[in-house]
């Protein structure tokens, strides 16, 4: 253990060379830390402008830690969601008998199993410690997808989805908002696009890696042992996911108000406290009753849930698998319906990095809305009119890639606007995750049923109509937006208390750093109880 916490820093307390003056404190916040402002509006990357040298050290641990391991578990979960479609165009339609809309279904009941298992899975996070809940749910994951190279029909796979499903409900509400590592709880506001696309670009990831495992295991290891390539794939899951457990019971962190962790001294965990304080980002408290008047009272419920629910709608065609789906009728070999769907992950990788970057450096993402608004419209366009010839396909399905890149934005749009409510930012992110998920399976099952592949003449009819809508949307999200901003920004001019939930802009600190002389020395002694420079 030691010899990791000198890895990951945690022997080490670096002082910002702005600091002036040591504060008369003892113990972890023995010195003072500083957390700058914003320094200018230069273009930036990784770290904005003004940021201290103890906080990027701070932050690039974090990052080391928290980001790392949401990947690095994403990534297999993202794996196995596309190893599926890999496996049914790989042989496993063949072999089954699977001529009807049996993939469907294999997806509509992993969904099921998905969604049924988010609540059981928040009371349980509630009840047991992060660090041994998380790992332990990853470790039944790999065991029921293991088993699904030993199925011999469909009813078979469906009994497993569901119950991969189940499992992998602790895996992303865990990784977001019930206070284990999580992008929302360990980030500031102007950090989160990127790390949120980050997060998300390492399951687009998978599904690259999906198509490139399963050519190379049909063209090396196809019929080894007995086993078809497609069985092997889900072997090979099992083998990836395995390492998951051990490295979660290692680096995942205990909960930021309750606990240390052992990676970071105490130091370094109130600095991530005052440092979250600084965006008005407030803890988890308890549950109550008024939770749902707060969340139901508020428009983040509505208009955002509507919001992901057309995105998802969006997201159900095309997709890789439906170009897969293209691939195989038009007698592509099994090594390219693999590999030639994975530009389309490429490409939305691509997107969702760089769009992060910007919108941070932005602290906008209406840009990015509005280009993969413009992209979508022309994909589903294209491919309604169909007989444009395969590289106006090939195109077509590419940049629908960009979709991807809004599952990030929406979920870093939630995290501002509800930042000073943390029990309703819970309950709007994990709902967000529910209900276009619940949307998705029943628009996937109605307008892009297996039968009708390649074309799906309705489905991608519907996807049209739902990409105009989900332009459309984009005016309602940023009214309701700027509005709440606006009231936040007059009600810190008058020195009022903000009860709704804070939206930071930097409008809004200037006109926090207007108030009175008194107001401000009260902010510096509460700041000195802790050792930390505002």
């Amino acid at each position: 253990m030691s010899f990791l916490r000198k890895m990951m820093g945690g022997s080490q307390q670096s002082q910002s060379p702005e600091q002036s003056e040591p504060a008369a404190t003892t113990g972890a916040t023995a010195e003072e830390v500083f957390i700058a402002p914003k320094a200018n509006d230069n273009f930036y990357f990784w770290t904005r402008p003004g940021t201290s040298t103890e906080e990027r050290k701070l932050v690039q641990k974090l990052d080391l830690a928290i980001l790392t391991f949401c990947c690095l578990t994403f990534f297999t979960k993202d794996l196995d969601r596309n190893n599926i479609n890999n496996a049914f165009v790989s042989g496993m339609k063949e072999d089954l008998g699977l001529y009807g809309n049996e993939l469907n279904w294999m997806t509509t009941w992993f969904q099921i199993g998905y969604i049924v298992g988010q609540i059981p899975s928040q009371i349980l996070l509630t009840k047991i410690s992060p660090r041994w809940y998380l790992p332990a749910a990853e470790f039944l994951w790999a065991f029921f997808v293991l088993f699904l190279y030993k199925c011999e029909n469909a009813q078979q796979i469906y009994a497993l989805r569901f119950c991969v499903g189940f499992i992998e409900a602790a895996s992303w509400p865990g990784l977001h908002f019930m206070g284990t590592p999580q992008i929302g709880t360990w980030y500031r506001n102007h950090e989160i696009n990127k790390r949120a696309g980050i997060f998300t670009a390492s399951g687009i990831a998978a599904t690259m890696f999906s198509g490139y495992i399963q050519a190379g295991i049909y063209t090396t290891i196809d019929g080894h042992l007995g086993l078809r390539g497609w069985r092997w794939l889900f072997i090979i899951d099992f083998l990836i996911t395995c390492p998951m457990v051990v490295i979660g019971l290692i680096i995942i962190p205990n909960p930021l108000y309750e606990k240390g962790t052992w990676w970071m001294t105490e130091r370094e965990r109130q600095m991530c406290i005052k440092r979250l304080e600084t965006d008005h980002r407030q803890p988890l408290g308890r549950f109550d009753r008024s939770l749902f008047k707060r969340v139901l009272g508020r428009w983040h419920f509505w208009i955002l849930c509507t919001w992901f629910s057309l995105m998802y709608f969006v997201y159900q065609a095309p997709t890789t698998s439906t170009m897969a789906l293209w691939l195989k009728a038009e007698k592509y070999s099994v090594p390219d319906v693999n590999n030639l769907p994975t530009v389309y992950s490429a490409i939305s990788i691509v997107f969702m990095i760089v769009s992060g970057a910007y919108n941070d450096w932005r602290g906008s993402q209406v840009e990015s809305v509005i280009l993969i608004c413009m992209t979508q419209i022309i994909s589903e366009s294209m491919l309604v009119a169909w007989n444009l010839g395969k590289p106006a396909h090939f195109f077509a399905f590419y940049i629908a890639g960009t979709i991807q890149s809004l599952f990030p934005i929406i979920v870093s749009w939630t995290h501002r606007v509800c930042s000073s409510d943390a029990e309703e930012r819970a309950i709007v992110i994990g709902a967000l995750n529910s209900i276009g998920l619940a949307q998705g399976t029943w628009w996937n099952q109605v307008f892009v049923p297996t039968v009708e592949a390649p074309r799906f003449y309705r489905g991608y009819r519907a996807g049209l109509a739902a990409s105009l809508a989900l332009s459309a949307w984009l005016p309602v999200a940023m009214w309701f937006t700027r509005r709440q901003e606006r009231k936040e920004k007059a009600e810190a001019i008058h020195g009022e208390v903000v009860e709704n939930s804070g939206h930071d802009t930097e409008d809004g600190k200037a006109s926090i750093e207007k108030r009175g002389a008194a107001a401000n020395l009260t902010e510096q002694d509460k700041a000195n109880e802790v050792g930390i420079v505002m």
